[in-house]
């Protein structure tokens, strides 16, 4: 173990799980950075460390400060040693945190949870939601406000979950989003949906808009939604939990916008974003506390059987389809989904 080079012992030790423990637990998690307060200036707002998963470096992004470096870097500042104290140190650790020869950095994507996508992509679609958020209550937002009031989604709904409109088709360079260059980022006409899990944005879908100014019942003969390249997996709904003895799963994300109008003071609100998505581990903790989970999906044939196989997981999920199309259909239609729902929760 003492022949180890420096290269070999950062391929086994982990820069940020050192951090967390010689300094403190990281701020902020996205997919490639975890995010400290920064231990080298004043910093208690703002987290201003940034450690590269991929690199195993960090950076205080701070102008007052700056520091940068790698694993050696860390233990000589936090610790006012030199860099051959610092190799000694960590081959020392080596036999505690390297057990084993597969415990190395080509192991992180497998062994790293489910994250929000990176901070430049955060950056970029805030800024791009931003836009469609004020464009929506603007002249150039009226077919989307039209969309919203046919849903009989009220204005003080769409502006409580964030919707906004795109008036028109872009494209973007997938480098400016911190995606690899070659891939080309889409953001078509319509409304957009953003999925918050507290301050994170995990994924922006938008209701694909014709050039007639209304929704499509499909974009190139496939779906009529499109998820913005970078967007991660979601249990969209999670920002408006209220702590409920119960939960509705519905098959799309308006159709959840729609049931938390009607009805969220008598459960809680959330969906997967379509029929054939399957619930990620990583989300299964946040649904335990419920005492069950009602699968609202449309009455078709993608509906009914994503709602069945969700339901095979447990005798909590029960399937409660709404009793005509799916539950924006229900509404529009006269149906009252309030009591609905009131009626389906007392059996």
């Amino acid at each position: 173990m003492n022949k180890l080079t420096p290269q070999e012992i950062k391929a086994r030790i982990h820069l940020e799980q050192v951090i967390k423990q010689d300094w403190q637990p990281p701020v902020k998690r996205y997919a490639d950075w975890w995010m400290f307060f920064c231990p080298f200036h004043p910093n208690t707002r703002t987290p201003a460390l940034g450690v590269n998963l991929k690199t195993g470096t960090f950076k205080c992004f701070s102008g007052e400060c700056g520091v940068q470096g790698d694993l050696f870097t860390w233990h000589m500042l936090r610790h006012n040693t030199d860099f051959k104290t610092a190799q000694a140190y960590y081959r020392e650790q080596l036999p505690n945190v390297a057990s084993h020869p597969m415990n190395a950095r080509s192991e992180l994507k497998q062994r790293r949870p489910a994250e929000p996508p990176g901070a430049l992509w955060q950056l970029q679609a805030l800024a791009f939601l931003q836009l469609c958020q004020t464009t929506l209550w603007e002249a150039g937002g009226e077919p989307g406000r039209k969309e919203l009031a046919r849903r009989g989604v009220q204005e003080y709904t769409a502006r409580r979950w964030s919707l906004g409109y795109n008036p028109r088709w872009r494209k973007e360079p997938g480098s400016a989003w911190g995606l690899p260059h070659a891939q080309t980022v889409w953001l078509p006409r319509g409304l957009t949906i953003p999925a918050f899990v507290g301050m994170d944005l995990w994924y922006l879908k938008i209701r694909i808009f014709g050039h007639n100014g209304k929704p499509v019942e499909k974009h190139a003969g496939k779906s009529k939604y499109l998820q913005i390249q970078g967007s991660r997996p979601a249990l969209f709904g999670m920002d408006h939990f209220a702590g409920r003895a119960n939960l509705l799963l519905a098959e799309s994300e308006l159709d959840a916008i729609l049931v938390w109008q009607e009805s969220g003071d008598l459960l809680d609100i959330a969906s997967l974003g379509g029929a054939g998505k399957q619930l990620d581990s990583h989300w299964i903790p946040y649904l335990l506390p419920y005492r069950r989970i009602f699968l609202a999906y449309d009455q078709d044939k993608a509906g009914l059987h994503g709602a069945r196989k969700l339901a095979a997981l447990s005798q909590r999920l029960v399937v409660s389809p709404p009793p005509e199309g799916d539950l924006t259909d229900f509404h529009q239609t006269g149906g009252d989904v309030r009591d609905f729902i009131a009626q389906f929760m007392s059996t």
